[in-house]
């Protein structure tokens, strides 16, 4: 026998537990595992609680806290250290602790990888070390624990393959991967787990088929993988299967139909969620059969065909269908809703946004007395409410809108107790807003606008002190307004009866409403003075009381509303002055006061600065205000007595006044115009890229005549589309709703900002084109969208999966520091974008990121000295990313772009919208991620990072980022960097 092979004999009997002895060798006796745990401590460097102090030699390892041993051998069978705020790594020393069966390290801060020797516990049982930061691969060795029943390393940093060599663990029952960043297929060793009751791997980026196995897993009762990148179609051996309870497949990429016997066999299935995949075909019929289902999600997908009868399914709790292709034509279409009678649990049902037509039967009032919510919107349904509905006592809020619903709303939905949400817009009711709501004691949100009501408002509504938004727009009421809607305490958001007849005095009682957000009393056929009160709706941002036919002055108390953003008073008959004190709003953006009778001279401080922002046109008798007002100045002199000779002098002297002023008017006008001429050929010479004119005709063909399908994207003033020329060239137009008010200033205020300005990392204005009420831009088409359809995509938009690294997003980060950076410190003047935000970062073919839409950007003028108080940011479109200073009424900063920019970048990386779900009271976006920072930033970070590339080292880079983000997002802007200094740190974090 060889040297060689005697050393290999000694390794094998002194490392293998079944082979070595007792004697002589220190692995099997109680020192061992006491020299184990200490090894184990050493590698704790924070231990909160003391718990680990009791680990010293002078006691019994037996006595230590959280140890448990064998009675007869002393040796360490159980340790539990769960939930105890440990900080440090797994020492490999614990695979010594031959006898023990049970450890757990859950929710606490272990780090570093796990170890290979954790294989060598042969009598191991339970591994749980779940709401760690544990990195690195799962050990294969792992499947040398041969006993082991129970694994749990849910929630941890663990990145590669799922091992295949577990699929030999035949006693592992229950598995938990979930919330890590394995990759990979799920193995198909697995399908041999002869003893597999509950597999978790959701929240993961898992790909490849669902292995044909799990579904002949005899014990098999909890199934869930979502959230992941499984693709294939479902295998038919999971419908087999009578053993699952849950199967969660939500938000993959399966594809395929669903066969039709799909739930014959499902006699203990209660959950199944594939919602957010790509299946289609029909909905199988034998669902209405598998009687213990409790949650059932299929929508987001392309399911088709009609809904099959579901009458068997007792225990439904939640059904939802929304956002597929079914239809309901011919005989029987509506006959799913009759056979829901007998589903006494239903809470939540949804089919909207589908292509379901015809009238809503009155069965609807035989589904479940636990109906909650009852969401069909965005259909085809046409003739009256059923009254039936009112039966249905636990309703919260029922969705109808976007229908052809046509007839009364009936009184009896206000037997509704606890009904909190009306969306019932966007229909054909007429008759009456019905007396009964003011019954609902709970009601929250009305939405009634664009119907054809008539009538007067119901004064009860006064009754509905939680009511929050009031929309009754668009149609035909008339009378007076109520004074009791203006003593609703709650009415927070919205009040708004613009485009109705509306007539009458508008109630002092106004003033009452403190906490309202929005005021619209448009397009009505109100008079009377504009109430004093008014100023005493101290959150109001905005108000617009135009085309009516409102007299008196403009009351000095709008001056209080200091958060006020957009005031419109055009088209009524106000006279007097304009105050000054308006100059002291220094949140609003825009002003319009057209078409009144105002006189008197304009003030030229605050927002009067800016004539793009201040509407006055049809004031005749106006004068005064900056020049670019175009109004004619005051007339100052003061009138004196005298006799008929003086009367002549003053005569002559003001003819001759007259005509030199004139004649200079003409001088200054021609030469002007010269240079005006002059500078346009020189820009069009000085810019080779600058394309010819487009007219509108040119765009109507570049875009199919502005169709649908060519469109791309939609905001506030505008929508966008692709245009094709007939030289094959591409471009992104911007056409103007110039009926929408603000857009045409938002379209001068764009060429304003876009005129002057140029770097790499801003979009390019190719052309204008503006004839008559036509307005556009021609811009540099952007092929890969904007960074909101990456980070956010729609389902309808995933066909093609962007991915998009660390390095690239550091990049795009790196482009908008560098743009912002240049509008603040290189232009001539400081240009403030104002709204920052992911939808208006553009992207083209090489992923570089172009900063666009400057239709509310400011320009602060340097030699003057008010220029920061001229005007602010809107809050349109921008909530969430709109710097806090701004809503108490600070004047724009440059600062307020670095706070946007801050949250884009948290956002860049965590995926996390500021205004996601997860953010209410007093949790935002900032503190979620600074809670998380340094030791559980892998908590936060979007799981396509962390699925694709994630490494060890990447979370200290990590850590850089998300921290710039944080100083830049902070609350005040003294304490943010400029975007000078934050161009400087990203590109360290890029070295």
């Amino acid at each position: 026998m060889s040297t060689k092979t005697i050393i290999l004999i000694l390794i094998c009997l002194t490392f293998h537990p079944l082979l070595g002895g007792s004697q002589g060798l220190p692995r099997f006796n109680n020192n061992t595992d006491q020299e184990s745990l200490l090894v184990f401590k050493s590698r704790i460097t924070d231990d909160p609680l003391g718990v680990l102090e009791t680990w010293n030699p002078s006691s019994s390892l037996c006595n230590w806290t959280s140890v448990n041993c064998n009675v007869t051998k002393q040796r360490v069978t159980s340790i539990n250290l769960e939930n105890l705020g440990l900080v440090g790594t797994i020492a490999p020393h614990i695979g010594n602790l031959s006898f023990l069966s049970y450890l757990n390290l859950q929710n606490n801060s272990f780090s570093g990888s796990l170890p290979q020797e954790i294989g060598q516990l042969f009598r191991l049982r339970t591994l749980i070390l779940a709401s760690n930061r544990i990195r690195g691969t799962i050990p294969a060795s792992l499947s040398l624990c041969s006993k082991l029943s129970y694994l749990d390393l849910s929630i941890n940093i663990l990145e590669g393959t799922i091992p295949n060599e577990l699929g030999a663990l035949s006693e592992l029952e229950d598995v938990s991967f979930m919330q890590n960043f394995l990759t990979g297929p799920i193995p198909s060793s697995f399908g041999n787990l002869s003893s597999l009751s509950n597999l978790i791997l959701r929240s993961n980026s898992l790909k490849g088929p669902i292995p044909e196995g799990l579904g002949r897993l005899p014990f098999l009762i909890n199934l869930q993988i979502g959230l992941n990148n499984i693709s294939g179609e479902i295998p038919c051996s999971l419908f087999n299967s009578s053993s699952l309870i849950v199967i969660a497949m939500a938000v993959n990429r399966l594809t395929g139909t669903l066969p039709r016997d799909t739930f014959t066999n499902q006699t203990s299935l209660t959950t199944f969620f594939v919602g957010g995949n790509l299946l289609s075909g029909r909905i199988p019929p034998s669902i209405g059969n598998a009687s213990s289902l409790t949650r059932v999600d299929l929508a987001n997908n392309s399911f088709s065909g009609q809904i099959p009868w579901l009458g068997n399914l007792p225990n439904i709790q939640i059904l939802s269908l929304q956002s597929n292709q079914l239809v309901n034509d011919g005989a029987g279409g509506m006959d799913f809703l009759a056979s829901l009678a007998n589903s006494t649990q239903l809470q939540v049902f949804s089919v909207a946004e589908n292509q379901l037509t015809g009238k809503l039967p009155s069965s609807i009032g035989n589904l479940s007395r636990q109906l909650s919510l009852l969401v069909m919107n965005n259909n085809f349904f046409h003739g009256s409410l059923p009254g039936e509905i009112s039966n249905l006592v636990n309703l919260t809020l029922i969705a109808f809108e976007h229908n052809s619903l046509t007839g009364t709303i009936l009184p009896s939905i206000g037997t509704l107790p606890n009904l909190q949400y009306i969306f019932l817009h966007e229909n054909k009711f007429s008759g009456k807003v019905p007396e009964s709501l003011g019954n609902l004691t709970y009601l929250a949100e009305v939405h009634l606008s664009n119907n054809l009501l008539e009538g007067t408002i119901p004064s009860s509504l006064g009754n509905c002190q939680r009511l929050q938004l009031l929309d009754l727009s668009v149609n035909l009421l008339n009378g007076t307004i109520p004074g009791d809607i203006f003593g609703i305490p709650g009415l927070g958001k919205v009040l708004n009866l613009s485009f109705n007849s509306l007539s009458g005095f508008v109630p002092s009682e106004v003033g009452d409403l403190n906490m309202v957000q929005a005021i619209d009393l448009a397009s009505n056929q109100l008079s009377g003075d504009i109430p004093v009160t008014i100023g005493d709706c101290s959150s109001l941002l905005y108000l617009n009381m135009s085309r009516n036919s409102f007299q008196g002055s403009i009351p000095n108390s709008l001056d209080k509303l200091k958060a006020i953003e957009y005031i419109d008073l055009s088209s009524n008959n106000l006279t007097g002055n304009i105050s000054a004190s308006l100059e002291s709003l220094k949140f609003l953006q825009v002003l319009n006061l057209s078409r009144n009778q105002l006189s008197g001279e304009v003030p030229k401080g605050g927002i009067f600065e800016n004539s793009t922002a201040v509407s006055l046109s049809g004031n005749l008798k106006l004068c005064g205000g900056v020049p670019n007002l175009g109004l004619p100045k005051c007339d100052s002199h003061e009138k004196k007595s005298g006799g008929s000779k003086l009367k002549i002098v003053l005569a002559a002297t003001f003819a001759s006044v007259a005509f030199i002023i004139i004649v200079s008017m003409l001088v200054f006008w021609l030469v002007r115009k010269k240079d005006s001429d002059l500078r346009a050929v020189n820009e069009k010479a000085n810019s080779p890229e600058m394309y010819p004119m487009c007219r509108q005709h040119d765009l109507k063909l570049a875009t199919r005549n502005f169709s649908p399908e060519y469109m791309i994207g939609e905001g506030s003033f505008g929508s966008v589309y692709k245009g094709v020329f007939e030289d094959g060239s591409l471009a992104a137009i911007k056409v103007f709703k110039m009926g929408q008010h603000g857009a045409s200033k938002s379209f001068i205020a764009e060429c304003e900002a876009l005129r002057s300005i140029r770097h790499r990392n801003l979009v390019k204005i190719i052309s204008v084109c503006s004839a008559g009420d036509f307005k556009a831009l021609v811009l540099k088409f952007m092929p890969n969208g904007n960074l909101e359809q990456l980070l956010h995509p729609r389902i309808e938009d995933c066909e093609v999966e962007k991915v998009v690294d660390m390095n690239q997003r550091l990049k795009i980060a790196q482009d908008v520091a560098l743009a912002l950076e240049y509008l603040h410190h290189d232009c001539e003047s400081p240009v403030v974008h104002c709204d920052l935000k992911p939808s208006n970062v553009l992207l083209d073919e090489e992923m570089s990121a172009h900063v666009g839409d400057f239709g509310l950007a400011r320009i602060l003028l340097k030699n003057s000295p008010n220029a920061h108080l001229s005007i602010s940011v809107g809050l349109k479109g921008s909530i969430g990313y709109m710097a806090p200073e701004y809503g108490m009424g600070a004047g724009v900063s440059t600062r307020g772009d670095v706070y946007s920019f801050g949250i884009l970048i948290l956002e860049m990386f965590t995926r996390k919208r500021p205004i996601d779900h997860l953010f209410s009271g007093d949790m935002d976006l900032q503190k979620w991620v600074s809670m998380h920072l340094p030791d559980h930033i892998y908590d936060i970070v979007d799981n396509e990072l962390k699925a694709k590339e994630w490494q060890a080292e990447h979370a200290d880079g990590m850590a850089r980022i998300l921290n710039i983000g944080l100083m830049c997002a902070r609350k005040s802007p003294e304490e943010r960097p400029t975007m000078r200094e934050v161009s400087v740190m990203i590109k360290k974090c890029l070295v």
